[in-house]
């Protein structure tokens, strides 16, 4: 890691992400934040007493990972459903695996801290981590990415909720609390989590749309969720029908009182045109987990219908419980191949701005621009050396996977 207290740093391209790529482009830095980014003659014009770094290849933010269960880090061997199976299936896999799993604490751990350090390898400056078991607090170390922890909480019966509420009044200020899922945690539970998160200013994030059993049982409480509550003895009608006229899930918390732009909405699968124009409105986000997605079988968002809208979804990994690895370059390669007619340059951006937006970090994270932390990638791939504009740079970037090299600019 390259870290100076003032310089400039140069390279054949840079990218902003909230800007056109530049070509020979420099980024300024000063007592850890960037000053100024343009091209290497401009600013060095403008800041010309300062040491010049001159790098390799491609300069840009670092990663955020806007979705990811730590806690899973060593369930590994979870299989993939069947075609024709149910996301409950693997639900009660996951269950049945976590109950059974007979590593100690310290050992699940070990995983958790590799999993943290992968993801710094691969470029991850920021991560939201999910879990609704306790577990000792993160080490504060240069490998480690910055961690936003969400202690998540269930609560599909009257009883549970109760508990859960219970809890809460002990939980200190400081740790986020968020709900699962609409199915899994009670419509007054939901309300409760985003009154206590709106006192504290902070956000919630739950999963939200994620496969079409969801919203039959939010319309009817029927299905596979209604049938999978029953067989774990935890059905008592807390959740009543919305009916047919409930366009899905986002119109569902729409009706709870809790959308609003610390609302951060994971998977999004099956949502509808109304339901976008509705997160637009209320300034909500979006998490994308295109790799999970797969894995589960559960159908891909519409993306491209996002986008139209003005929504810029941030991506997560999700767990490796469901996903062949957590590797944003990866989730970044599958938009490519799922949606070759979204913009490259956007794909990127729902890896950096996006996720850092979502997570209200987007003055800290997200961009190469004036006020931001001076903490960023330096990229290199032999193939950048060939590189003849803009355009295929933002190609290969999202096309190719991690590129060769990825380093590390600035300190925390």
């Amino acid at each position: 890691m390259r870290t100076h207290t003032s310089a400039l740093y140069s390279a054949p391209w840079v990218l902003p992400i909230t800007s056109p790529a530049i070509r020979n482009g420099a980024v300024a830095v000063k007592d850890g934040r960037i000053e100024a980014v343009g091209p290497v003659a401009e600013i060095r014009t403008e800041f010309g007493g300062r040491e010049l770094i001159k790098c390799q290849g491609v300069l840009m933010p670092a990663l955020v990972n806007a979705h990811i269960h730590l806690e899973l880090s060593h369930l590994t061997a979870i299989r993939r459903p069947a075609a024709g199976q149910k996301m409950c299936d693997w639900i009660e896999d996951l269950i049945r695996a976590r109950g059974n799993c007979k590593l100690t604490t310290e050992e699940r751990e070990r995983y958790r801290q590799q999993a943290l350090q992968d993801q710094h390898r691969s470029g991850v400056i920021l991560l939201a981590d999910i879990g609704n078991e306790p577990y000792p607090s993160i080490p504060d170390l240069p490998d480690f990415p910055l961690v936003l922890h969400f202690r998540e909480f269930l609560a599909p019966t009257i009883l549970a909720t109760e508990a859960a509420k219970t809890a809460l009044e002990g939980l200190p200020d400081s740790v986020a609390a968020t709900p699962h899922a609409p199915y899994s945690t009670s419509p007054e539970l939901i309300r409760v989590l985003k009154k206590r998160a709106r006192r504290l200013g902070q956000v919630i994030s739950l999963h939200v749309a994620e496969s079409a059993s969801e919203i039959e049982f939010l319309r009817s409480t029927t299905g596979s969720f209604r049938d999978f509550l029953e067989r774990r003895g935890a059905w008592d009608a807390t959740f009543l029908p919305g009916g047919n006229d409930l366009d899905g899930t986002v119109m569902y918390l729409q009706q709870l009182g809790v959308l609003d732009s610390k609302t951060l909405c994971v998977h999004c699968v099956h949502i509808t045109e109304n339901e976008m124009y509705l997160l637009v409105e209320k300034d909500a986000h979006v998490c994308l987990c295109p790799g999970s997605n797969r894995f589960l079988r559960v159908g891909k968002a519409p993306v491209e219908s996002m986008l139209r809208h003005g929504l810029l979804p941030g991506l997560g990994t999700d767990s490796i419980a469901s996903n062949k690895t957590l590797d944003l370059w990866r989730e970044m390669r599958i938009i490519r191949e799922e949606y070759p007619e979204v913009d490259p340059g956007e794909i990127l951006g729902m890896a950096t701005l996006g996720g850092a937006a979502a997570l209200q970090c987007e003055d800290d994270f997200g961009s190469l621009s004036p006020r931001r932390r001076a903490i960023f990638l330096e990229l290199y791939s032999e193939e950048f050396d060939r590189i003849a504009s803009g355009k295929e740079l933002l190609d290969i970037l999202t096309r190719k996977g991690r590129p060769q090299s990825v380093s590390w600019i600035g300190c925390r």
